[in-house]
């Protein structure tokens, strides 16, 4: 329970303050100083009788009621006290297993289940017919005496379960996650396959050509939080060949601030991401800008500029993203424009994130989608996703390789689902990157059906 004075008094800091009282035992420019004359300013609290506030002291069950309490009929916006309920109950969740379960194993899984037809409604020269899949998701954590102190391995058969698809995934199924503390560093060890991508060879579902999935790397990192700044570093091998030899490796830095309110913008925060890489006859340096801001509870948005090097403007990435949320419905708008030069000798696969249907966005091309999610019932959710792949000019067409259109209408609950989606490329070229590039229809359809069991 140590941690919950801290906890609250974080949630409450305000710039403005008048310090009519000073605690014995509050040492000069202390982190949390102006929270805590805050809340004497506000009468929530006044601290002991001798004059000290005692902010490492544990709080019993009586004390933490009679501040929330105090707290409650103190404030106006009664939204901040609901986020600190919601805080402090996630935080004597946490307490309560390190103090029951300290050496506990966890076990979870998942499996999902799906039955699909491709081009039931249109067929222009792609194959048709019904295919069943499963992927399966197996999770075994060990605490070591508390829940920030753990290791996990991770089973993902990931395409294995694909009816037709003989490929030997065994070794790319596992991965394994290290976390422990070190002072105030957090320390975090991964090793993993990396990204994998799902190839198609029947024709079927031309819409799942090079999905990929997201997998650990090997990486080890330390981060830590000092005020309103978040750091982290790590080391990361982000290409192992067939005889496990490193043929892409990077240091990469995370340096964030994290700003209350911003005009305009609101409570915002930046991140800057350098970044050195070398293999094998060459190194390379890269760096992206990200801020993450909320101007409003309803609106919230992202904005990304990435660097390959700055002899070339054909060597940059950026993204912009836009999400708007209400009670029952969800607006997200995302915006990706890779140059031509951003990836120039390195993997295809990195540094960009996908899109919206798990598929790269290639160097040389803009990608935009659109998703609305409709609430319908307590457990029932409508989600509308489109997606199109334009060239770097913003040329779509039949003379455009790699150009595509991807809708999919989805609704269901976390257990069962149903799903149409509908895949346009009208140059009958799947990608303007001759390595990835495949004759497809120009029209193509899937339906499906998903089932999710968790235990």
């Amino acid at each position: 329970m140590k941690r919950l004075p801290l906890l609250i008094l974080l949630l409450l800091i305000s710039p403005s303050l008048a310090q009519e009282v000073h605690f014995k035992d509050m040492p000069d420019r202390h982190w949390a100083e102006k929270s805590v004359y805050y809340l004497v300013k506000l009468g929530v609290t006044n601290g002991y009788p001798d004059g000290t506030f005692q902010g490492l002291k544990k709080m019993d069950r009586y004390m933490i009621t009679t501040f929330i309490s105090n707290l409650s009929s103190k404030l106006e916006d009664t939204s901040q006290v609901a986020k600190l309920l919601a805080e402090l109950k996630n935080e004597f969740a946490v307490v309560k297993f390190e103090q029951e379960n300290p050496e506990e194993m966890v076990l979870n899984s998942e499996v999902m289940e799906r039955s699909r037809v491709g081009n039931l409604f249109t067929n222009y020269g792609g194959a048709q017919g019904p295919r069943l899949d499963y992927r399966l998701k197996l999770t075994g954590k060990k605490f070591l005496g508390s829940t920030k102190r753990y290791v996990k391995i991770n089973l993902d058969t990931m395409d294995a379960g694909y009816n037709g698809y003989d490929r030997d995934l065994v070794s790319k199924m596992f991965d394994i996650e290290a976390r422990g503390k070190f002072g105030i560093w957090d320390l975090k060890g991964t090793a993993g396959p990396g990204t994998v991508s799902h190839q198609e060879t029947d024709g079927c579902i031309p819409s799942d050509d090079y999905y990929i999935y997201m997998r650990p790397k090997g990486t080890l990192g330390a981060s830590t939080s000092l005020g309103k700044m978040d750091f982290s570093l790590s080391y990361v091998t982000r290409k192992v060949t067939l005889s496990g030899y490193v043929g892409l490796s990077e240091y990469v830095a995370n340096l964030a601030y994290n700003y209350d309110k911003l005009p305009i913008l609101g409570k915002t925060k930046v991140t800057a991401i350098p970044r050195y890489l070398w293999w094998d006859g060459g190194h390379d340096v890269r760096a992206e800008l990200l801020v993450d801001s909320a101007p409003s509870e309803v609106l919230s948005g992202q904005i990304l500029f990435g660097a390959g090097h700055l002899q070339s403007h054909r060597a940059y990435y950026a993204k912009a993203v836009a999400t708007l949320s209400r009670p029952n419905t969800t607006l997200a708008i995302k915006l990706n424009k890779v140059g031509s030069e951003y990836r120039d000798a390195i993997d295809k696969y990195e540094f960009v994130n996908l899109n919206s249907f798990s598929k790269l966005i290639l160097d040389g091309s803009v990608d935009a989608a659109l998703e609305i999610t409709q609430k319908m019932s307590e457990t029932i959710k409508l989600k509308i996703t489109s997606d199109v792949v334009l060239a770097s000019d913003l040329r779509y067409g039949k003379d455009v390789p790699g150009t595509s259109l991807t809708n999919q209408i989805d609704l269901g609950n976390d257990t069962f689902g149903i799903f149409y989606r509908n895949y346009f490329v009208p140059s009958g070229l799947s990608s303007a990157d001759p390595t990835m590039v495949k004759n497809v229809p120009t029209s193509s359809d899937l339906v499906g059906v998903i089932f999710t069991q968790k235990i």
